[in-house]
């Protein structure tokens, strides 16, 4: 029944001559070579038995022309529709507007899909999408598609029955080279509906499979990429604390510093001289790197090292100080400002504390892949004021921050009566 309202005409569509003619030519193709294949078969099975027979019994049979046009002629009538077929065909497409081409009569229609992901991520998803009940329902199978794949050669084959060769299965292999994007072809298998009129059912399976997957692998992406967003704002984030924290430490080294420097002035000039020489040198290496995230254990021993020598020079007698570092530990990565604030600790804690001269022992090694840092003092030992204050738990913090797990400080009494603070780093 046709439903076009009366005030509108279908629209009129002209096939390409050319197209229809090839239509027609290679349906009656398809359904004489099934023909042929039945004949031959069909011919085969009663020599074989003919054989048979004349060896039991003596007697020859042979073939001869009337005997196989009765044979054919009953297997040429499936060709009479052929026609009426296609021409049916080309109707049902005029009236829905859509003209002939080349893929619809096509029995092995191609298509490619490109994919954001990498091979295994996308055969994997592939093969979630075409298991599931929409494709099958999509494709008209009633179900799921009957499924087989293969995870070592990319490939996937689905049909509405088993044995899959035997007809309607539509392969999809995913490739990727080295560099290149991923691909999933998607193709339709040889099977016994190659002998039919084609109807599109091929295209359309093609299709269907094609628009499941492009979507699939696009939600993919996108969740993908706002996961990517949200990892890179939390980077940013990191980073702007890292920074926050970090500029906490400065300013206290620095403060503490010129306090040390204003007290030299009025008591020792000569002295005050070579302590702001010492600054110089120390701000010269630690400037261009004070809003670093990363420096090296080479950088940081040798500000420990400058900071150490102007309190030396504060302090006199009562510090000394050795830095003790194997060269695989000092060309590793070290977050800045961390072994001054356990210098700085030592010193102010433990050794200005005490009432006699004292000893800071700083050593580095890489065993491994572990890199430990320890800085030692002999002075007045554990107290309640070393917990106070930002210094250590600066340090926990941004520690927490950069590695998580890997990295972790204790602060403990040493055995020379002082505190043996131990910074672990894992790669």
């Amino acid at each position: 029944m046709n439903t076009t309202p009366f005030y509108r005409h279908p629209p009129t569509v002209e096939h390409d001559p050319a197209l229809v003619r090839r239509y027609y030519w290679q349906s009656l193709l398809r359904i004489w070579s099934a023909i042929a294949i039945f004949v031959l078969c069909f011919m085969a099975l009663v020599t074989a038995l003919y054989s048979s027979a004349s060896a039991r019994t003596g007697m020859h049979f042979g073939w001869n022309w009337m005997a196989l046009f009765t044979v054919v002629w009953p297997a040429l009538i499936p060709s009479i529709g052929v026609a009426s077929n296609v021409r049916r065909r080309l109707n049902e497409l005029s009236e829905a507007g859509t003209p002939l081409t080349a893929e619809m009569i096509s029995s092995r229609p191609r298509r490619v899909v490109l994919s954001p992901l990498d091979p295994l991520s996308t055969y994997h998803l592939c093969a979630e999408t075409l298991s599931g009940l929409a494709v099958g329902m999509a494709l008209g199978y009633g179900g799921p598609a009957v499924f087989r794949h293969s995870p070592f050669s990319g490939k996937i084959v689905l049909g509405p029955w088993r044995p899959l060769w035997l007809g309607r299965s539509t392969e999809v292999v995913v490739a990727g080279e080295p560099g290149q994007q991923v691909e999933v072809r998607i193709r339709r298998r040889f099977g016994v509906n190659f002998f039919c009129v084609q109807r599109g059912e091929a295209l359309h399976a093609v299709d269907t499979i094609a628009t499941h997957l492009q979507s699939q692998l696009e939600q993919r992406d996108r969740a993908l990429r706002a996961v990517k967003r949200e990892q890179e704002l939390e980077r940013a984030a990191l980073q702007a604390r890292l920074t926050a924290l970090q500029a906490q430490v400065e300013p206290h080294f620095l403060f503490n510093t010129l306090a040390n420097l204003k007290y030299l002035v009025r008591t020792d000039a000569d002295t005050a001289q070579q302590m702001l020489d010492h600054l110089v040198g120390y701000l010269q290496n630690a400037l261009p790197d004070m809003r670093s995230v990363s420096s090296t254990l080479e950088r940081e021993l040798a500000l420990a090292r400058s900071y150490l020598s102007i309190m030396q020079i504060r302090m006199g007698q009562r510090l000394r100080f050795r830095i003790d570092a194997d060269a695989a530990a000092r060309a590793h990565t070290f977050p800045p400002a961390m072994l001054i604030s356990l210098v700085e600790n030592a010193v102010k804690h433990g050794l200005e504390r005490a009432s006699r001269p004292g000893d800071i022992t700083i050593t580095a090694a890489l065993r491994d892949g572990e890199l430990r840092v320890q800085v030692c003092d002999d002075g007045v030992g554990l107290t309640e004021q070393m917990g106070q204050g930002f210094g250590l738990a600066n340090i926990h913090e941004r520690l927490q921050l950069l590695y998580g797990e890997r990295a972790s400080l204790s602060v403990a009494a040493s055995e020379q009566g002082g505190v043996l603070a131990t910074l672990i780093i894992k790669e």
